[in-house]
C-alpha cells in the first residue's frame, strides 16, 4: 500500500479533519489467494473508492456488489469487509472525523441510500463528471505521497469536501420526496423521491420482456412491498406490476396492429410465458381475443 499518513487527534471533532488514507494497488500475482479480504473498524468516517477491479463490500449486514468506479461512506465503528475478485484492483480509503457536522451525512439512513445508489439501487445513476473528476484528483495525491507536499494535506481536505458537498446534493434530490407512512415506512427510515419511482419505471420499460416480479422491484429498491406499492401507484396511477402488465400490453397491441408476427410470437416477445397465459390477459383486457383484435384493425 501507498501513500499512507495519519493525522494528530487533537480537537477532532471540532471541524472536519483527515485522520488517515491509503491508496492501495492489489496484484494477485504476489498472493495464491483466489479472492484477497481487508477491512475493518474505525472510530472515524471513512470514505472508501473503489477504482477498478471487481469487488464485494460487506457492511451493516448488506451485500454489496460493485462496478467501479463506486464511492461508499462508512460510518464510525460500524465492521466491513472488503473482498477482492479480480486478479487486480486499485483503491483508496481516507478516514474523517467531524463529519457529523454535516446534516446530510449525519444521519445513517442517507448513507445507506448513497451506498445503495453505488451498486444497482437506480440502474441510471452513476457518478457525475465532476465527482469523477474530483475522485480521480485525490487518486493522483495520494500517488504523490501528499503527506510529503507543502499543504498537501490541506488540499487533500480541500478535494474530500467538494465529493462531501456533492454527495449532499445528490442525498438532497433524492430526498426531496417527505410523505411518508410511518407504519409502510421501510426499516431505513428514508424516502423514495420521485427520481427513484421513475428509475424503477424506466427499469421495466427497458426489461419489460423479462420475468419480473415484485420481489425482484423489492430487492432492486431496498423496500418492503407495500410501501414500494403505495408510492409506485401515488406517482404513476399503477402498482409496479400493473404497470409492466400495461406496457406488455401496448407492446402486443402494437406488434398485432403494424405486424403479421404469429400470435405464439407476439406472446414471447411481450414477456408471456405462453400464448394461453397472452390470450387471456389479453381477452380481460380488451374483451377480444388477440386475433379477433387484430382482425378489427
Amino acid at each position: 500500500m501507498l501513500g499512507v499518513g495519519y493525522i494528530g487527534e487533537k480537537g477532532m471533532w471540532d471541524k472536519m479533519k483527515l485522520r488517515s488514507y491509503c491508496i492501495a494497488y492489489h496484484d494477485a500475482t504476489v498472493s495464491a489467494a483466489p479472492e484477497y479480504k481487508t477491512g475493518g473498524i474505525h472510530p472515524a468516517y471513512e470514505l472508501l473508492f473503489l477504482a477498478s477491479g471487481s469487488f464485494q463490500l460487506l457492511w451493516l449486514g448488506e451485500k454489496y456488489e460493485v462496478s467501479p468506479p463506486s464511492l461508499f461512506i462508512l460510518t464510525p465503528n460500524t465492521p466491513h469487509d472488503l473482498i477482492i475478485h479480480s486478479k487486480n484492483a486499485v483503491f483508496w480509503y481516507i478516514e474523517l472525523t467531524g463529519v457529523e457536522e454535516e446534516p446530510h451525512l449525519s444521519k445513517l439512513q442517507n448513507i445507506l441510500l448513497w451506498n445503495r445508489l453505488q451498486s444497482g439501487f437506480d440502474p441510471y445513476f452513476t457518478l457525475s463528471p465532476l465527482m469523477e473528476r474530483c475522485l480521480n484528483e485525490i487518486s493522483n495525491m495520494l500517488d504523490m505521497k501528499i503527506h510529503d507536499q507543502p499543504y498537501g494535506e490541506q488540499l487533500l481536505l480541500l478535494n474530500v469536501r467538494k465529493i462531501l458537498l456533492m454527495v449532499s446534493g445528490t442525498l438532497e434530490l433524492y430526498g426531496k420526496d417527505s410523505k411518508l407512512s410511518n407504519s409502510n415506512a421501510p426499516p431505513s427510515g428514508y424516502s423514495l423521491s420521485k427520481d427513484v419511482i421513475q428509475a424503477l419505471a424506466r427499469y421495466m420499460e427497458s426489461t419489460y420482456k423479462s420475468k419480473i416480479t415484485l420481489k425482484d422491484l423489492t430487492q432492486i429498491s431496498n423496500f418492503q412491498a407495500t410501501y414500494l406499492i403505495k408510492r409506485f401507484k401515488e406517482e404513476t396511477g399503477f402498482t409496479p406490476i400493473d404497470y409492466l402488465l400495461e406496457l406488455r400490453m401496448e407492446a402486443a397491441k402494437t406488434y398485432l396492429s403494424t405486424t403479421e408476427m404469429p400470435i405464439q410470437k407476439v406472446a414471447e416477445e411481450t414477456g408471456y410465458p405462453n400464448i394461453h397465459h397472452f390470450s387471456g390477459e389479453f381477452k380481460r383486457k380488451t374483451g377480444l381475443s388477440p386475433t379477433n383484435w387484430r382482425k378489427q384493425r
